[in-house]
């Protein structure tokens, strides 16, 4: 079955990589004194991008997930750049499906940050059982949405307003090279993953004005438990580090790049040379979604 789409255009814009590189050093980064939230943290990606804020000097780090997180918050302690500095690590234990959870989660951060949180990470996810659309499970298929979409909504609704106390500003929401391929038995999370990316760009419209930074990020294709559950002939290609997305996380906390606001970046993609094409990104409105005529 053809891709039906022009991902290999997309993954092939700039050099790609597939584990971390200098330029995206998290320890050449200077996060002291910011504060970052972190859904997802207990394992794979969202516990590698706790620890790459560590290592870039963050001082404040809010991490949230459903399971246990103290092997985390030790993990981030450990790798703090500065052992005597005073850093707060606030661990939340949250279902982002839960209107009632995040509302409390982010009371704890507003309390524990002083209403501020400079960079939101919106990593919790979801992939449901493969099966053509008449054979999943209806509950399986809608979990995915319900993690992935009403997941980032509710991340966003609560700590939007911690955002717009800062100045870093930045709101990371988990996509996926999925959102750009059409293939079978993947209906729901290729189609929620592509509908996070409309609702990063739609952000960047409602927030350009108080100076938000919304971006959508593919993370890669990293050996997680989620991404374990796709078809055995896949985890072949499941060669990509978590620190690889971690630290390109850093990458865009470090300052401010409103020439990616509203946009779709591939963790993959060399984000140095990336930026050296800025220009062109802008000029020709690049990686958001659009029908051609």
């Amino acid at each position: 079955m053809a891709n039906l789409t022009n991902w290999p255009d997309i993954a092939s814009y700039v050099t790609n990589r597939h584990d971390t590189y200098p330029a995206i050093d998290p320890t050449k980064a200077d996060l002291a004194g910011k504060s970052v939230f972190i859904t997802g943290a207990s394992k794979g990606c969202g516990r590698a991008t706790a620890i790459a804020f560590a290592r870039a000097g963050c001082t404040r780090i809010a991490v949230a997930a459903r399971s246990n997180l103290d092997d985390v918050v030790a993990a981030v302690k450990a790798a703090a750049r500065d052992p005597s500095a005073q850093m707060q690590v606030v661990a939340v234990t949250v279902d982002v499906t839960s209107r009632e959870s995040m509302e409390a989660a982010a009371a704890v951060v507003s309390e524990a940050f002083g209403g501020v949180v400079d960079a939101v990470i919106a990593n919790a996810g979801y992939l449901e059982a493969w099966a053509a659309m008449h054979e999943a499970d209806p509950v399986d298929w809608w979990t995915s949405w319900e993690v992935n979409v009403n997941g980032v909504y509710l991340t966003a609704k609560y700590f939007v307003p911690m955002l717009l106390k800062s100045e870093t500003r930045l709101f990371v929401a988990v996509s996926s090279i999925g959102a750009h391929l059409i293939r079978k038995k993947a209906s729901s999370y290729h189609l929620n993953k592509f509908a996070i990316i409309r609702f990063i760009e739609y952000m960047q419209v409602e927030y350009a004005d108080e100076g938000i930074v919304a971006v959508s990020v593919h993370p890669g294709v990293v050996k997680t438990d989620l991404a374990l559950k796709m078809p055995g002939y896949m985890h072949e290609l499941l060669t990509d580090t978590p620190e690889l997305f971690a630290d390109s996380m850093v990458w865009l906390a470090d300052k401010r790049r409103e020439w990616l606001g509203g946009r779709f970046v591939n963790a993959c993609w060399d984000l140095g040379e990336l930026e050296s094409k800025k220009d062109d990104v802008a000029a020709r409105d690049l990686f958001k979604f659009r029908m051609t005529v």
